[in-house]
Parts: C-alpha cells; structure tokens; sequence
C-alpha cells in the first residue's frame, strides 16, 4: 500500500506568471520593488527574484495576501464583484486606487490592508490618480467631467475641484517641493495647465506641443526651481521657464525626430535623459544642450521611462509588458553610459514552446505567442533577456548543449550559441530565410551532439537538415539540406529522433503518425489507430516503443518492430502533449484541460494528477540530466516548476503511520487500563476511531454517570466535535447503539439548536446524521399507533 501511495509525486516548487497588464507602473523610492497594474489588482513585485511578493485588490484571496485583505474584503460594497482598477498611485506609505465602480481605495503598503474607501464624485471612470509629495493629498481626474479633484485623505474632505481646462488629464504631476502649492496637469489640447490649489486659481498656460505629451519633469525638488521639461510624441522637447510672475516661457525647444515616451532628469539636474518609443536613450546636457546616444534604437517599442534615484536606475516598459532595468553609470557625477541590469516578463501571452539548454540544463528558452522569445538563467532567480532577431511568432524551439534554433511564422530557421563572455546571451550564428513555405511547428535536434535537425511545417512537409561547422572558422555553422518529403496530407504537429539517430517520427493532424529513416526519405512504418490528430510523438529512452498522444483523448505505445500498438491510455480530454519520465518508467502528459497526469507505465495506471493550469498546456520541459524536474507552460501564461518530491512524501508518509501506530497503541493501553479515559476518548477522535470513543462513552453510561459525558464533550474544540459528530453518525446504523448516539446528539446539538451562533455543523453531516434518528423513532412511532388502532379495535368488539 506504501508503494503505491508514494510510488511518484511531484509538487509546484516555483509559479511564474503574469504581473503586469499594461497601465499604470510605479518604483518604490528604494528600487526593491515595482508596483504594477493587472486588471482588478496591483501586484507588488521584488525585482532582483521577478516574484510577487503581495497584491492589491478587491477580491485578492490567494498567498500571503489573503488575509491582510480579508477586512477589506468585508469592508467593501462590493465583495466577490471583480472591481477593475483603472489606474493608480504610490507614495512612501500608501497605494490608492481608482475602481471601475467610481470608488478610491486607499491601502497601506506594509500590511497589505484597506485604510480608507470612499467615492471619487466623478462623471464617468477616473483616468489618472497622483499623490503630492508630502503623500498626503491625493489628485484624481475623471475621463467625462473633466475636472481635477484634490483631495486630503487624512481628513476624508474634498479640498478643491479644478475645472478651468479641457479635459480629461492623462498626465498629472505635483512640484515635487511640499512648499509650493502648484499642480501640473496635460489637458486633451495637449496644453500644460497649471493650478495653485490652495488658492484655486489657474496660474500658467503651457501651449507649444501638437500632440500628446508623455512626459514632464522638473530640474529640482527645490522650492524656487524655474526649469521644467516637456516631452511629446510630436517628438519635441520643450523646456519651460518658470518665472515670479506666474508665467512661464519656451526657453528651449529641441526637435528629437523620435516620438518621446519619457523625460527625467538625473545628476542633480545636470543631464536629461529622454526615451523614445523605438527604444532609444538619448542624453542631454542642460547647459550646453548637447545630445548624447546612450542606447541604440532596440527592437523593442516603449511605452514609458521610470527612474529610481536612490538606486540610479532607469526602467523601460514595452509594449509587450516586459520592464527593461539598466544602470546609469556616472565618473565625477558625470553620466558616462548605461548598462543592462535586469530584464522582468510582465506579460508572457501564451506560452508555446520551451526547451533546456547549456550545461546541466541551467538555461530555459520560452517562445511566448510573441517574434522575441525569452532566456532564463534558472540557476539565479530566473533571470531574463529577451532575444530578438525573428519577424513574426515563434512557434518552436529545440536545443543542443550550447546550441539552440528557433523558428516560426517567419518560416525561417534561425541557429544561436550561448554566451558567456561577459553575461549569458545567445549570439546569432547563422539563419535559412524562407526555408518552408508555410508556418514551422516543430523542429527536433539528433541527440548525443548536434549535427543535425529535423524541421516539420504546417503544409505536411518535413525536411533534415546537416549542420556542419566551416572548416576555416570553427564559430561558424553551415546548414545543409539532406532531403525533403511531403510526410503528411495535413499539418504535421510534432517530429523527434529516436535515441540512436537512425529513425525520425513525425505526428500529424491526418491522424497518423509516421517513421522514417533518418539517412534517406524512406518510409519505415505509418502508426494508424488514433481517431483524431495525433499532436506528439515520442521514442522511449529505454525500449522499442514509441509514445504518440492525440486529439481522442487517449495515450498509445507502439511497437517499433511490428508497427502495433501494446497499451492505450484514457484521458478525459485532447492530450497535447507527453514525454517520458524517471528513464521511460513513467510518462507525463499534459491536457487541454491544464490537467497533467502521471502514468505509471507497467501498470497502465495513473498514479498522480496535477491541477495547476487553468487552460491549455502546450509545452514540456522535462531535465534530461536528472529527471528530477521539469517545467509547464501554455495558454494560462503560467510557466511552473515540478520537482520530484517522491521521496520526502514517502518519508512523510512512514512517519505519519509510526506516529499513529504510536497513537494506537497508547489508545488500546488506555482502554484495556480504563485509566485516563478523556485523553482515550481524545485520541480516539484523533485517530478516526468510532469504537474506541464508543467504548468510553458507554463505560461512563454503565455508571449512569451523565456528568461526565457532559464534561467529555464540553471540553473538545469545534474540530473534535465534527469529528465527533461523524462518529455518532456510524453509531446511529446500529440500533444497539442508538441510546448512546442519542444522548451524544443532545449534548452537540442543544446549544447549537438554541444558539444560531453556535451552529457550527455542516448542513449535510447534520441531515445523514439525524435521518437514521428520525427513521427510527417515526418508525417507533408508527408501530405503536397500529398498536393503538388494534387496541380500539378490540374495545369496540367487545
């Protein structure tokens, strides 16, 4: 029974999913941790590990933030109602919200907790929300009514409502002195307003951009600071002076010839740092004006630039959700350059494809519905870099030790090496443009040192590929085609190597997989019996056999000798994938369900299920040098790790039944004593044993000492009395033993009864255990109404 219990286990070590969604995203000042929004929640997320570490929102229930936010949650009107956030704000302390249902939350950074909830008073949803900062008054702005409402938490009152601008303002800054009284803000006429809100008076008009302005930033945080920046995607830079006499003029206007997504300023207000949407950073003396390239145009498109000035980082977001972090490197507080220093996956998309590679399996490539697919170190905190070089989504990856190729929707086949030089990346070595004629869905490498692959396409044609290294430079890699065949009618999903390089297996929608020889175009074998397309193929480490899972919802092993199939295993739904585990013994598949199973293969049986996912699982990602791990990802965006935990659950297990053959004994000394029986009656509950309590409870009955049944049940916690309660509902099927289930009923159900407060029973236990009571007296009840009806019988006769 041990061994089959523990036979093979293995449990979530590390969930990496999606964070950011776009909108709003805010550093903390220490540059530990970035605030960022994703639908009804704002996740906090520790930036050296890439890990949510809390979450903000109205129905957060999960993790460590589930019960800080349990008040708020009963706080709140609208409990258990998804409650998007349209945007929000940090200060020092505190986090505020802004919610589709036109309420501002206002949370407290340590604990997690809601402090404050109220109405914003706006016509329509509020589109940006900014704190002062001194973090006490907070600005909101709503979408229709156009109007700018400060407002002082501390004491819940509405200081001001601005209304002197077309609105809505999609950009709000305060001067960043507490002194000055001033708020920014960016009309829709693209004119920078400027308010004194104690006085709520408009003080400055700021015309000279003809599109959006994106970005504003102020020489100092001094109080009499003159000089404020404007950037637009009209792709000008304005900068402002800000005079006494309440007015403010161009000092000076700099044609970029880039759309600008974000100005700071940096070196004690020396340098300006401007970043355009095409990924470039351009330095800007505020002196002499001069411009400096300090980041190329990256295949990346930016959307806003963050700067953390205790750390001296600088932050760009993408389109694609993902946060580019670099350090800004200075030499006699001049910026000299920066350099990449993290890389953080906001938003994965589905994930469709992922391999190993490097040594020992350190490294993981992710293809993820996107033309850049991504390299985590899984050695250091699942480090990133994004690796751009494709025109359209990549479909597929595949690796060999250092090597790795990527192709898809591009129809291009594209080889990278791993680099170490200075930091891990992959270097291009070579690329085959228009290689097929239709997208490629898979691509195999040959095993044991790669010279050469296996690529399959969607118009059903597969070809094998020689890679080969020049004989002049020994870095370079040429790639030859060996043949082509049209191997299926219909797409082809999925094409490995036998473990011997000399058989290729491809899986098709046609319903059929199929064998060839890896060293010509001749075909072996065709595996026909799935009823649906087949979606993956795979040969056993071990044995002659292959392994394809399908669209009928089933696994089957076939016979590489005969062509015939030896096992078939049922799942509830379309299995995408399978590979083998613990060298062929077991097999792993993965459902369109987001189900994975774990198949034991000698005995045909499904020895663990795992529900992690919550669609799709489209790609594994098991070590091959250990088997003691392997990774999932697909359409929930969630990428996993697995780790054999077959020993410590066998070990937890062992002891778990030591402890309780302890119990035992001590429970059966206790009885056969009848000494210390409440500590018998309690490891009786304990143990999940109806007998053992039954004896005590009747020994104390043969005594009629009722007092001291009394006593027994008074002194147990809610969890024994449930237990308790499971235990007269065994009594109640035996009529010998009813007196005693009777008297144990009225002694849990009388305060219960009396109190709803104390009702603390499940309905359902409470129904199966008063049934067989209620049977037995109305049965009783029955009988002696015949009883009674025959008695008048006889009178009447008489």
């Amino acid at each position: 029974m041990l061994a089959n219990v523990c036979e093979k286990n293995y449990a979530a070590e590390a969930r990496y999913t999606n964070f950011y969604a776009g909108g709003d995203i805010a550093w903390s000042v220490d540059g530990e941790r970035l605030y960022c929004l994703n639908g009804d929640v704002v996740h906090e997320v520790d930036v050296e590990t890439s890990t949510i570490t809390n979450s903000f929102g109205v129905n957060v229930g999960s993790g460590s933030t589930a019960d800080n936010n349990k008040s708020s949650r009963q706080n709140s009107d609208t409990d258990g109602i998804e409650d998007t956030i349209y945007c929000f704000s940090l200060s020092s302390e505190h986090l505020v919200t802004a919610h589709r249902s036109g309420l501002l939350r206002l949370w407290q950074l340590s604990t997690g907790k809601m402090l404050k909830l109220w109405k914003a008073q706006h016509k329509g949803p509020v589109v940006k929300i900014q704190f002062s900062p001194c973090g006490k008054l907070i600005c909101s702005s709503g979408g229709a009514d156009s109007t700018l409402r400060v407002w002082d938490f501390g004491n819940s009152s509405c200081l001001c409502a601005l209304k002197d601008f077309a609105g809505p303002a999609l950009l709000l800054r305060f001067h960043p002195n507490v002194l000055v009284r001033e708020l920014y803000a960016v009309g829709a006429d693209n004119t920078v307003y400027c308010w004194n809100f104690e006085t709520k008076n408009l003080i400055r008009k700021m015309r000279g951009h003809l599109s959006q302005v994106t970005g504003l930033s102020f020489q100092t945080a001094a109080a009499d600071c003159k000089q404020m920046v404007s950037v637009s995607r009209d792709k000008v830079l304005i900068v402002w002076r800000l005079d006494e006499q309440f007015e403010a003029h161009q000092l000076k206007v700099l044609p970029l010839y880039e759309e600008l997504e974000g100005v700071t300023h940096i070196a004690n207000g020396g340098q300006l740092l401007v970043a355009s949407a095409s990924g470039k950073i351009q330095q800007i003396d505020t002196n002499t004006w001069k411009i400096k390239e300090l980041l190329k145009q990256m295949e990346f498109e930016v959307t806003r630039l963050l700067h953390c000035i205790q750390t001296d980082q600088l932050a760009l977001v993408t389109t694609e959700q993902n946060i580019l972090i670099y350090n800004v490197l200075t030499a006699d507080e001049a910026v000299t350059g920066i350099e990449a220093f993290k890389q953080l996956i906001g938003y994965n998309d589905e994930i469709l494809d992922m391999c190993f590679l490097g040594d020992n399996d350190r490294y993981l490539a992710v293809a993820t519905n996107s033309k850049h697919f991504k390299l985590y170190d899984t050695n250091h905190n699942m480090n990133c870099k994004l690796i751009a070089g494709h025109t359209d989504t990549v479909m597929t990856l595949a690796a060999s030790n250092n090597l790795l190729i990527s192709a898809g929707k591009d129809c291009s086949l594209r080889l990278w090496k791993l680099s170490h030089e200075t930091d891990f990346t992959l270097l291009e070595v070579t690329q085959q443009k228009s290689c097929h004629t239709a997208t490629i869905g898979c691509i195999a490498f040959t095993h044991h040192g790669a010279n050469g692959f296996a690529s399959v396409c969607q118009d059903g044609s597969m070809k094998v590929w020689q890679l080969s290294r020049d004989q002049q430079d020994r870095t370079t890699y040429i790639i030859t085609l060996r043949y082509a065949v049209h191997a299926h009618d219909k797409e082809v999903n999925c094409v490995c190597y036998a473990l011997n390089n000399k058989i290729v297996a491809t899986a098709s929608q046609d319903k059929t997989a199929k064998l060839w020889s890896a060293d010509s175009n001749a075909l072996l074998g065709v595996l026909r019996g799935h009823t649906r397309g087949v979606w993956c193929v795979r040969f056993s480490p071990v044995d002659q056999v292959v392994l394809t899972s399908s669209s009928d919802c089933s696994l089957r092993i076939w016979s590489i000798a005969n062509f015939s199939c030896l096992k078939r295993l049922e799942q509830e739904c379309t299995i995408l994938r399978a590979e083998f585990l613990d060298h062929g013994k077991f097999i792993l598949s993965a459902a369109s369900d987001g189900l994975l199973k774990i198949w034991n293969i000698k005995t045909n049986t499904c020895v663990q299920s795992i529900d992690e996912h919550s669609d799709r699982v489209w790609t594994l990602a098991v070590s091959s040098c250990t088997n003691r791990y392997f990774y999932t990802g697909g359409a929930d965006s969630k990428l996993i790790k697995f780790n054999d935990v077959t020993e410590t659950t066998r070990n937890q297990t062992l002891d778990i039944r030591q402890a309780n053959l302890e119990q035992e004994q001590t429970l059966q000394s206790l009885l056969h004593a009848q000494k210390q029986l409440h500590k018998a009656f309690v490891l009786a509950l304990t143990l999940g044993r109806p007998k053992a309590s039954y004896d005590v409870i009747s020994h104390f009955v043969r005594k009629r000492d009722e007092a001291a049944v009394q006593n027994l049940v008074d002194q147990l916690n809610i969890d024994q009395r449930v237990t308790l309660l499971e235990h007269v509902k065994a009594w109640s099927t035996n009529s010998r033993h009813s007196r005693v289930a009777n008297l144990i009923l009225q002694h849990l159900l009388g305060k219960a009864m009396l109190n709803p407060l104390a009702n603390f029973y499940n309905h359902g236990n409470m129904i199966e255990v008063l049934t067989p009571y209620v049977q037995r007296h109305f049965k009783r009840v029955t009988e002696l109404n015949r009883e009674l009806a025959f008695l008048e019988f006889i009178v009447k006769c008489m």
